[in-house]
């Protein structure tokens, strides 16, 4: 069973290994790192801000870290066919879930890691400047993803009991560290330690008497991956991942806007396939939703047109692909249409979609009454808007055809 694991492992790093190099391109990488240091700058400045400590502060980070807990899920990296072809094998499976679960407690781990670091200043706030604070708190998280895993690889068995749920995880973690930032880390370090390590020795005598739930098992290791490829398709083509479809009748009126015509066949049929497709209209919305977000924070004229300016032309970028979503259908290519229609098209359509992206944001930093960011915002993001739909997007275009 362990070479079957060091087998799979293999496989599965190669495998994804070729959808990051896809993934991790030059402009996303570029829009990541300025991102990230947009995302430090403005952290920096509302910790600089905080010049009297506000009643949420405590509560609000152990929420933040509660949530973060649960992030990352147990690789099993079983196949359907293992239902069939292991089920003899069944007692000496626990083996490979035990190299399972250390697989998937290494990128977690990192991350709350980093998480739990750049919550210092915040405790240093909260009255805990001291190094031990910060290293108290990340062994609390640390335990607590330790137990989040175990639950994890208990829900793989058949016979769990009522109280071995993911969400009582969240909720004991969010006590420990609201009693943590209340009196000391300290607290939050012992009620961990001592949940992890007891439900560690139960389970030692629990689970070789339990029956694996492949069913389960297979279903849980298809949802997740299931995820990371969903995000993987947003860059590059995954066998088997196709966006769904919703009939989303209330967005009827605006199809109603483009006149039906001939010489409007490709913006109808675009306009169409983006309302009602989940694909790209969900990228659309969310890159849009995370933008709104954090210019809510930001407070310079120059960082909000520089994030304003990025999302849109991440969004439009992503949306590039979209031109060939017809390709493979017969039909369109019997309509007596010429060529450069089509390209017109999706470029009015890339035009409309990034302007109104804009006035979103737009809008959303006029919230906050900081007309010079909204200035900023709208002229930085129709600049951009207008080299995407008049200039790179067309450019792209002609290498597809």
């Amino acid at each position: 069973m362990l070479e079957l694991w060091k087998t799979r492992v293999k496989a599965h790093q190669q495998q994804q290994f070729k959808y990051l190099r896809l993934v991790f391109n030059d402009h996303f990488v570029l829009v990541l790192i300025v991102m990230l240091g947009a995302a430090l700058y403005a952290y920096s400045q509302f910790v600089k801000n905080l010049t009297q400590v506000p009643i949420w502060l405590g509560p609000g980070l152990a929420l933040l870290l509660s949530l973060a807990v649960p992030v990352g899920r147990l690789a099993t990296l079983v196949e359907p066919a293992d239902a069939v072809f292991l089920l003899p094998q069944a007692s000496a499976f626990g083996k490979y879930l035990l190299k399972a679960r250390r697989y998937s407690l290494l990128l977690p781990e990192v991350f709350l890691l980093l998480l739990g670091g750049a919550s210092w200043p915040l405790l240093q706030k909260l009255g805990f400047s001291d190094v031990s604070g910060v290293l108290t708190l990340l062994v609390t998280l640390m335990a607590m993803k330790d137990l989040d895993m175990w639950f994890q690889l208990t829900d793989r068995y058949e016979g769990k009991k009522a109280y071995m749920r993911r969400s009582y995880v969240f909720f004991l973690t969010l006590v420990a560290l609201l009693l943590g930032f209340w009196l000391h880390p300290a607290i939050s370090m012992m009620i961990a330690l001592v949940a992890d390590l007891g439900f560690r020795w139960q389970v030692g005598s629990w689970l070789p008497k339990q029956q694996l739930d492949y069913d389960v098992m297979i279903q849980r290791e298809q949802d997740r991956m299931s995820v990371i490829y969903r995000f993987y398709n947003l860059f590059t083509d995954v066998p088997g991942m196709n966006g769904g479809v919703k009939r989303r009748r209330y967005l009827d009126f605006l199809l109603a806007l483009v006149p039906k015509k001939q010489k409007n066949t490709w913006r109808y049929l675009y306009l169409r396939g983006f309302l009602r497709g989940t694909e790209f209209s969900g990228l659309f919305v969310r890159l849009t939703l995370i933008a709104g977000v954090l210019l809510l924070f930001v407070n310079q004229w120059w960082l909000s047109a520089l994030l304003a300016v990025l999302f849109v032309y991440l969004v439009g970028f992503q949306l590039i692909p979209f031109y060939q979503q017809y390709d493979e259908v017969v039909f369109v290519h019997l309509y007596p249409l010429p060529q450069g229609q089509k390209q017109q098209a999706f470029s009015r359509l890339v035009l409309v979609l990034l302007s109104a992206q804009v006035v979103v944001l737009t809008l959303i930093s006029l919230i906050q009454w900081q007309l010079m960011n909204s200035g900023a915002i709208l002229i930085g993001g129709l600049l951009i808007t207008a080299g995407m739909a008049y200039w790179y997007v067309p450019f792209r275009l002609r290498r597809f055809d």
